[in-house]
C-alpha cells in the first residue's frame, strides 16, 4: 500500500500530474478509513498524509490538503520530522490572503512558532527551523508596509532568536532577516528597542556578513540607533564607512530641515575621498564605490547641488559597469540631472521648458520599459521613483493629461511587482484618478480612488481621498437626490462645472447659490444679501448719509448671522464643509459671480481657527493696544489649533483668501465706478 502511495505521488511531483494527485489521496482516505482496496489490513504509514498535503499544496489543491493534515492529527503518529511539517502545511494553508487579515496572520504565526519550537529541541530537525523561517518571510511580506510592522516583531525576533541558538549556517539568511527586524522596530516606532537589538546584531553582521554590514551602519546612522560616537569609531574603519556616515547623517539633518552651512564643502569631500579611494585587497570595492556613488548623485539631486551629481554621474560612466541594470539607473540618473538643470525656467512654467520636461518624462518611460523587460525590482524600484520626481512639477490641473502613460506605467509595474512603496503608489493612483476626473471618465477615476485608499494604510491622505471618491460617486447618481446636504452642494457644483461660455449668468448664479444654500439653508440666502440694495431700508428719515449708514447696517447685521450658522452647526463635517465651501468660492470666481464668490468665501474662512478665535478677542476688547495681524495677536492655543489642521486644509483655506482679497478688490472697483 505505501509503496503504490509513494509511487502515484512520485508521478503527481514528477509529471505535475494532478490525476495522479488526486489517487494517491483516494488510496490514502481509503486506507484510513480501513477500505482499502488492495489490502484492508496491510499497515499504512502516517507519513503519506504528511507527504500528500505537501505535494497538494505545490499542485494548489489545498482542499486535499487540508483533509490530509486534518487525518494526520488525528491518528497517533509518532513524533518525527513530520509532525513538523505537518504544522508547516496547516501554517500555509491558513495563511492571511491580506495585511488586513490580522487574526489569520496570528494564527498562522502560532502554527508556524509550533513547528519550529518542535524543530529546535532535536538537532536532526534543524533544518525545519530554516525551512519554516523562510515559508514565514514569504507568508508575512503583505505586513510589511506602514502600519503593520509592528504586527510582525514578536514573531520575528523569535525566529532569529531560535536561528541563533541552532546556530545556522545560512548566515546571510541571518543577517537579512536582523536587517528587515530592524528596519520593523524603526518603522514602529520602537527606537529603544533598536537600540538594544542592534548591540547584539551589529557586531555578528559585521564580522560574520561584511558585506551586509554597511547596509546596517546606513541604517543605524539615518535613524541614529546608536550613540554617534560608536557609530564614528565604526566609521574610522574604512572610507567606506566613513563616507557612509557622512551621506545618511545629512539625510538625517535633511529629514529634520537641520542641514549644515558648509553643506556643499561636505558634498565635495565626499565625492573627492570617493572617487580617489582605490582598495585591490577588498573584493567588493567596485560594487561598493557604485552603490555609494550612486546614492551620492542621488542626494545631491535632492539637494539641488547640479554640479557634484554631475561629477558622481561622470564618474560612474568611467567605471565601466556591465550590470544592466546599473547602466539603466545611469540613464535614469541622466535623465534627472536634465529636469534640475531646466531649473527657474520650469518654475515659470515656460512654455518651452515645459514641452523639454515631457520629452525628460519620455525618455525616462523608455527606460523604466527596458527596465521592466529586465526584470531587476530594485532597479525598477529606483527607476519608478526618478519618473516620479521628474512628473511631480507637471501635475497641474491644465498639464496633467499630458502624464496619463507614464503614470500608468508606474501604477503596473508596481502593483505587478507587489511593490512595498505603498505611499507612492497612492501618490500615483490619487493623481491617475484626478486625470480621469478631468477628462469625465468616473469609472476609472473610482477605480484608482479605491487603490489609492486600500494602500493609504497610514490614512495620511484619508481624508482627501474619501471627499474625492465621494463626489466622484455622486457623479454617477443622475437620477437621484442624495440626502447629506453636503453632497448636494457638491452635486450642484459639479454641475456648474460643466456651464457652457453660452449658458446665461443669471442660469451660472443659480446653480451656484443652490449650493451655498444646501450647506446654510439657514443663513446663506441672508449674507448673500448683504450686498443686495434693495434689501436696505431706509425707514423715513431721509438725509444725506441716511442711505449709506443703512446700507452699511444693513450690511453689518446681515454678515454677522454666518458666525451663528457655525455656532449652531457646530464641527461638524467640519473638514468637507472647508473643502466643499472653498470648491464653491472657486467656482464662483472662474465664472465671476462676485456675490456667490464673496458669501462662499466667508463662510469657509470661518473655519480658519485662528481667524475666528482672534476676532472673538477682538470684539471683546483689549487693553493693550497690537498691530491687527500681528503675530502677538496670536494665542499659542490659536497656532497650535492652525498647526493641527491638516496641511491641504490650510492650503485651501489659504487659497481662499486670496481669493477673498480679490473679489474684495473687484468690489472695491464696482463702489469706485459708482
Amino acid at each position: 500500500m505505501d509503496l503504490i502511495i509513494t509511487q502515484e505521488l512520485a508521478r503527481a511531483r514528477n509529471q505535475q500530474d494532478a490525476t495522479a494527485l488526486r489517487r494517491a489521496y483516494e488510496l490514502i482516505k481509503s486506507a484510513n478509513l480501513g477500505k482499502s482496496e488492495l489490502d484492508p489490513t496491510e499497515s499504512f504509514s502516517p507519513d503519506l498524509f504528511v507527504l500528500c498535503a505537501e505535494q497538494a499544496l505545490k499542485m494548489k489543491e489545498p482542499e486535499i490538503s487540508e483533509d490530509c493534515i486534518q487525518m494526520y492529527f488525528k491518528v497517533k503518529a509518532p513524533i518525527t520530522q513530520f509532525l513538523g511539517r505537518a504544522h508547516l502545511c496547516r501554517a500555509q494553508l491558513c495563511a492571511p490572503q491580506s495585511e488586513e487579515n490580522v487574526e489569520e496572520f496570528e494564527n498562522c504565526v502560532t502554527q508556524y512558532m509550533k513547528a519550529i519550537n518542535f524543530a529546535k529541541g532535536e538537532p536532526r530537525y534543524y533544518f525545519l527551523v530554516f525551512n519554516a523561517s523562510v515559508l514565514y518571510w514569504n507568508m508575512v511580506r503583505p505586513f510589511l508596509k506602514p502600519g503593520y510592522h509592528h504586527l510582525v516583531i514578536p514573531s520575528l525576533s523569535q525566529i532569529i532568536t531560535v536561528l541563533n541558538q541552532t546556530e545556522e549556517e545560512d548566515k546571510e539568511w541571518r543577517a537579512e532577516l536582523m536587517l528587515e527586524l530592524l528596519e520593523c522596530y524603526l518603522q514602529a516606532g520602537r527606537k529603544e528597542d533598536a537600540t538594544k537589538f542592534c548591540l547584539t546584531a551589529a557586531p555578528f553582521v559585521r564580522t560574520q556578513v561584511p558585506h551586509k554590514y554597511r547596509q546596517m551602519f546606513s541604517t543605524m546612522v539615518r535613524y541614529e540607533v546608536l550613540d554617534d560616537l560608536m557609530l564614528r569609531e565604526d566609521k574610522q574603519q574604512s572610507i567606506i564607512l566613513s563616507i557612509t556616515y557622512h551621506i545618511n547623517s545629512l539625510k538625517a539633518k535633511l529629514d529634520k530641515n537641520n542641514l549644515p552651512e558648509n553643506l556643499e564643502q561636505i558634498l565635495r569631500k565626499m565625492y573627492r575621498d570617493l572617487s580617489q579611494y582605490h582598495d585591490q585587497h577588498v573584493p567588493t570595492i567596485r560594487e561598493e564605490k557604485i552603490l555609494l556613488l550612486f546614492e551620492l548623485g542621488r542626494l545631491c539631486l535632492t539637494l539641488k547641488n547640479e554640479p557634484i551629481a554631475s561629477d558622481c554621474l561622470q564618474y560612474l560612466k568611467k567605471m565601466e559597469t556591465e550590470d544592466t541594470g546599473k547602466l539603466l539607473e545611469m540613464e535614469g540618473l541622466e535623465c534627472e540631472l536634465d529636469a534640475l538643470r531646466l531649473g527657474s525656467k520650469l518654475k515659470m512654467y515656460l512654455r518651452g521648458a515645459v514641452e523639454e520636461q515631457l520629452l525628460i518624462i519620455k525618455r525616462m518611460d523608455n527606460i523604466l520599459q527596458r527596465a521592466i523587460r529586465l526584470g531587476n525590482p530594485t532597479t525598477i524600484h529606483v527607476l519608478c521613483t526618478a519618473q516620479w520626481n521628474i512628473c511631480l512639477p507637471l501635475l497641474q490641473h491644465n498639464l496633467r493629461h499630458h502624464l496619463r502613460k507614464p503614470l500608468t506605467n508606474i501604477a503596473e509595474i508596481l502593483e505587478k511587482v507587489d511593490s512595498l512603496m505603498i505611499l507612492l503608489r497612492c501618490q500615483v493612483h490619487m493623481e491617475m484618478a484626478y486625470i480621469e476626473q478631468d477628462d469625465d471618465r468616473v469609472e476609472p477615476a473610482i477605480e484608482h480612488m479605491q487603490k489609492a485608499m486600500r494602500l493609504d494604510s497610514l490614512g495620511i491622505y484619508r481624508d482627501k481621498i474619501k471627499i474625492t471618491y465621494r463626489r466622484l460617486q455622486l457623479g454617477t447618481m443622475l437620477y437621484q437626490s442624495p440626502d447629506r446636504p453636503e453632497d448636494k452642494a457638491t452635486m450642484a457644483i459639479e454641475q456648474a462645472k460643466k456651464a457652457t461660455p453660452k449658458d446665461s449668468a443669471r442660469k451660472k448664479r443659480a446653480i451656484l447659490v443652490n449650493a451655498g444654500l444646501a450647506l446654510a439653508p439657514d443663513t446663506f440666502q441672508i449674507v448673500l444679501d448683504s450686498e443686495n440694495e434693495s434689501k436696505v431700508s431706509i425707514g423715513k428719515i431721509k438725509g444725506r448719509f441716511t442711505y449709506l449708514c443703512a446700507k452699511a447696517r444693513h450690511h453689518i447685521l446681515s454678515v454677522d448671522k454666518a458666525a451663528g450658522h457655525l455656532r449652531r452647526l457646530g464641527y461638524e463635517n467640519d473638514k468637507d464643509r472647508i473643502v466643499i465651501w472653498a470648491e464653491l468660492a472657486k467656482v464662483a470666481w472662474q465664472q465671476d459671480v462676485w456675490d456667490v464668490c464673496r458669501t462662499a468665501s466667508r463662510f469657509c474662512l470661518l473655519y480658519d481657527n485662528v481667524k475666528a478665535k482672534r476676532s472673538t478677542k477682538l470684539k471683546r476688547g483689549r487693553k493693550k493696544k497690537v498691530i491687527e495681524g500681528s503675530m502677538s495677536d496670536w494665542a499659542p492655543s490659536d497656532m497650535a489649533m492652525h498647526k493641527q489642521m491638516p496641511p491641504d486644509l490650510l492650503r485651501k483655506i489659504a487659497k481662499v483668501l486670496f481669493i477673498s482679497a480679490e473679489v474684495g478688490f473687484v468690489a472695491f472697483e464696482v463702489a469706485e465706478q459708482v
